[in-house]
């Protein structure tokens, strides 16, 4: 695309002449004879560079200069003289981008352009792709409608503004980087750099140097200084993935550079001081990590100044049909499908799912089903699940029959485990009516407590004896096996 250049000059001559180097070299080149026809170009055209003598009628270069800058800041302007050193620093400070002095040598004018030109495209590259991280990450496509999502929700946005630690918890898949970026991306720190480091995947020897850097002849292998990713992030965010796997000794360096704001790298005499946000995030239970002497107490207060739990997909069902919709639309882009959707019989086994892999496992199961079908809706056989219902990996061999039973009731006690015994409920999402639920329950031969259920006639209501051996706390009691 033809750059557009802007030569205010009073003097003619000069404005002609350098139109003329300008426009042979491919610059679209528009001129002004004062600082007002400048300004009001300014305002009227896409202007990429403006060259801008000091000394002009109506008003003068400085005069102008500041108003430009408020007018069209990304505009990189050349002031233009003959100069004096002050007059440079003079219009440096308010804002030129760089400065030439006359009688022109056309040569150097052309190398400062064509700088300015790969910076301005840098810049704009850097805020394009800053708009598209913070389109993927804003809340509103954080995709769920469950209570407990948007109680997340709600701190994330009230944390966003703050550079408070943070500490996330919540089991695998649950997107707890997901939530992290939300808070970086539509925050305060959003200009400064994201960087992301699991803690589990570092080597032990490896961590110290990749979080707080090192200097040369530090150790064996460090030919040349090294920055630690915690100053690189200056301004912005350090997310610390799986936090509870940082090993002790780190732990404690960690919390004296969260205090004291500065970092001594590996082999380093002088500290550096360092201005990131800090976000962590662990599958662990930490209070059980602080007891076992594995995690710093200290530390954990200091890094959880707020605390957020995500909570499993299990525990916010009604997040599941959107969250379907939503990864059907993703992998029909990604894979160039026409899926149309789910079968109703699809997402009922969908719904009543343990989901042990959170959201994670639930999109690689519909990734799978769709890699594999013929645009199509998705239907239940085409959904595979990555574990069973009892995380068991064994196949079933022998007969067909008894292995259907031997699924069909461990299925049905999971739906059961996963809705707290509601059986109403657990009727609803398996699609079949209470008392066929019972019946199921009886001929299955369901443990429960220290028995089994009794032997029920059909023809009788089936609530009657069933309802004594389903009861609650002796189902949570049951032996699955």
């Amino acid at each position: 695309m033809q750059k557009t250049i802007l030569v205010a000059d009073d003097e003619r001559t000069i404005r002609e002449t350098l139109a003329k180097v300008l426009s042979e070299v491919g610059y679209k080149v528009v001129m002004a004879q004062d600082g007002q026809q400048a300004i009001d170009l300014l305002a009227t055209l896409n202007i990429d560079i403006t060259l801008l003598d000091i000394r002009m009628p109506e008003m003068d270069g400085m005069s102008m200069l500041a108003k430009a800058r408020k007018l069209s800041p990304e505009t990189q302007i050349i002031i233009t003289a003959f100069g004096t050193v002050e007059n440079a620093v003079k219009a440096l400070k308010l804002g030129a981008s760089d400065y030439v002095t006359k009688p022109f040598v056309f040569d150097d004018i052309l190398i400062k352009i064509e700088r300015l030109l790969d910076l301005r495209s840098l810049t704009d590259e850097k805020h394009f792709l800053l708009s598209e991280l913070e389109n993927r990450y804003r809340f509103e496509g954080i995709v769920g409608v469950s209570q407990g999502l948007h109680q997340v929700l709600e701190m994330v946005e009230k944390l966003a503004q703050t550079r408070s630690s943070t500490l996330i918890s919540g089991e695998s898949g649950t997107g707890k980087e997901l939530i992290a970026r939300a808070i970086h991306y539509n925050g305060i720190t959003k200009e400064g750099r994201l960087i992301a480091i699991n803690c589990g995947a570092l080597p032990e020897s490896l961590v110290e140097s990749e979080l707080f850097g090192h200097e040369r002849g530090a150790f064996t292998g460090a030919t040349c200084d090294k920055i630690g990713l915690l100053c690189m992030a200056e301004g912005g965010t350090v997310f610390l993935d799986e936090v509870c796997s940082m090993p002790p000794s780190i732990q404690a360096k960690l919390l004296r550079a969260i205090e004291n704001k500065r970092i001594l790298p590996v082999g380093g005499t002088e500290s550096v001081e360092i201005d990131a946000r800090i976000l962590c995030a662990t599958n662990q239970d930490v209070r059980k990590e602080m007891e076992a002497g594995r995690f710093r107490e200290d530390l954990y207060y200091r890094l959880s100044v707020v605390e957020i739990h995500i909570p499993p997909l299990r525990e916010r069902r009604e997040d599941i049909p959107q969250l379907v919709t939503h990864f059907i639309e993703k992998y029909n882009c990604e894979l160039n499908k026409d899926c149309p959707g789910m079968s109703a019989q699809a997402m009922r086994t969908v719904m009543a799912y343990s989901w042990p892999g959170n959201i994670r496992e639930l999109s690689n199961v519909i990734e799978r089903a769709m890699m594999f079908s013929e645009d199509k809706p998705i239907e239940e056989e085409d959904l595979a699940f990555t574990r069973t219902q009892n995380n068991d990996s064994k196949m079933w061999q022998g007969d067909l029959k008894l292995a259907m039973r031997a699924f069909e009731k461990q299925y049905i006690l999971q739906v059961l485990r996963d809705n707290n015994f509601d059986k109403r409920l657990a009727s609803r999402l398996l699609g079949v009516g209470l008392s066929s639920l019972y019946r199921k329950m009886d001929q299955l031969r369901i443990p429960v407590g220290n028995g089994q259920c009794e032997p029920v006639d059909q023809t009788s209501d089936p609530q009657g004896k069933l309802a004594k051996c389903v009861d609650r706390h002796d189902m949570l009691k049951a032996d699955p096996s």
